[in-house]
């Protein structure tokens, strides 16, 4: 997409000095854009999107695997419209929408976008199924490891669960529906899951293999044929990849640009360029406080407290969420300010603990220069 961009304040170079010293530290490559006050007033890419066949520079339009943004970026809205036109409620029970979900556990919407199921972080369900529905069963079959509403523990299996849920609500498969009612009218040509071959030569590629993932699963995974090849264009997480890379958990692919489309809509209380997207009340809910403790969760995204990647730099209104490959976004209402910081750090392997000190840093940098 075309994307106006006004001169970048120079104090914001440190936040590119920033980036061109985690190039092959923390990343081989980086997007940044900053959207303060309606106006991009930064745009910058770092490091080489891929090196082979031939070494191929970065740019804004670099394509990512944003991998669990993909729950805050189509899930989570998804839900949301489902919600404002009575397709489910918030409150209802998982049970009501997921049939192979128990009722006898308990388990609401609202306790799947908060993180509180009680159901466990992750469970490698691809070492012994394959295809959606199949995953969706095995997910939808976990009983909690702890009374729902009891504590927040940060859940793929919730999300698998909402977007069977959000498929049924609204009739159509996640790819279709969030190309139709979020990426399209938000002009986000470049965001959506499967991308096609034809895009490779601007996707920015993850993990060369599946170590990170075997080192996960154990003994689980020891017969497992796991992907033995560079993850260029195909879904980084294993079970996304499995389900056919197309989950309500992770699986979208998109850019910078995009992503500070889709944050402008946030900062517009849920109105897109042509109308609304969220309605504004849900904004609101969405992004306030749904859980007690100091893990503070909204629905779908964290909130401004231990779990904010961006530490202290921003309002206490803030709210925003992470991707294992090395992706981030954050929206600050209060300062009319949204950070996307998109990476392939999952490239450098296992032992990529640098971008985890890297994002509060950038997001130190940028709340310097402008706020």
């Amino acid at each position: 997409m075309d994307v106006a961009v006004t001169p970048a304040p120079r104090s914001l170079a440190p936040v590119v000095r920033l980036l061109e010293q985690g190039v092959g530290r923390a990343f081989p490559t980086a997007a940044v854009a900053v959207l303060f006050h309606g106006e991009i007033v930064l745009r910058q890419a770092v490091g080489l999107a891929a090196q082979k066949p031939a070494p191929q520079p970065a740019t804004p339009e670099t394509i990512y695997d944003l991998a669990s943004l993909t729950k805050v970026v189509a899930t989570t809205p998804l839900i949301l419209q489902a919600a404002a036109e009575g397709r489910l409620g918030l409150d209802d029970p998982l049970a009501a929408h997921v049939p192979d979900s128990p009722r006898s556990t308990g388990i609401t919407l609202r306790h799947l976008l908060t993180h509180t199921s009680g159901l466990p972080a992750w469970i490698p369900f691809y070492v012994e199924e394959s295809g959606y529905d199949a995953i969706v069963r095995r997910a939808a079959a976990v009983a909690p490891a702890s009374p729902p509403g009891a504590q927040v523990v940060y859940s793929d299996l919730g999300f698998i669960l909402l977007g069977e849920a959000a498929r049924r609500a609204l009739g159509a498969p996640l790819d279709a529906l969030s190309r139709t009612r979020l990426f399209a009218p938000l002009g986000m040509a470049d965001t959506g899951y499967l991308p096609a071959p034809a895009l490779r030569p601007r996707i920015a590629p993850t993990e060369d293999g599946t170590a990170i993932e075997q080192g996960m699963a154990g003994e689980a995974g020891r017969h497992y044929r796991w992907r033995r090849r560079l993850l260029w264009g195909e879904a980084h997480d294993s079970n996304a990849y499995a389900m056919g890379g197309v989950s309500g958990h992770a699986g979208l692919f998109g850019t910078a640009d995009d992503m500070i489309a889709y944050a402008r809509m946030w900062l517009a209380r849920g109105r897109g360029p042509h109308g609304a997207i969220i309605a504004p009340t849900l904004v609101e809910q969405a992004t306030r406080p749904q859980v007690a403790g100091p893990a503070l969760r909204g629905l779908g995204w964290a909130l401004s407290g231990p779990q904010g990647w961006w530490g202290d730099s921003l309002s206490a209104r803030a709210y925003g969420h992470t991707g294992f490959t090395g992706t981030a976004l954050a929206v600050d209402p209060e300062n009319d300010l949204a950070i996307v910081l998109l990476t392939n750090a999952v490239h450098l392997g296992r032992d990529r603990t640098e971008i985890l000190t890297l994002r509060p840093l950038v997001a130190s940098a940028i709340a310097r220069a402008l706020l």
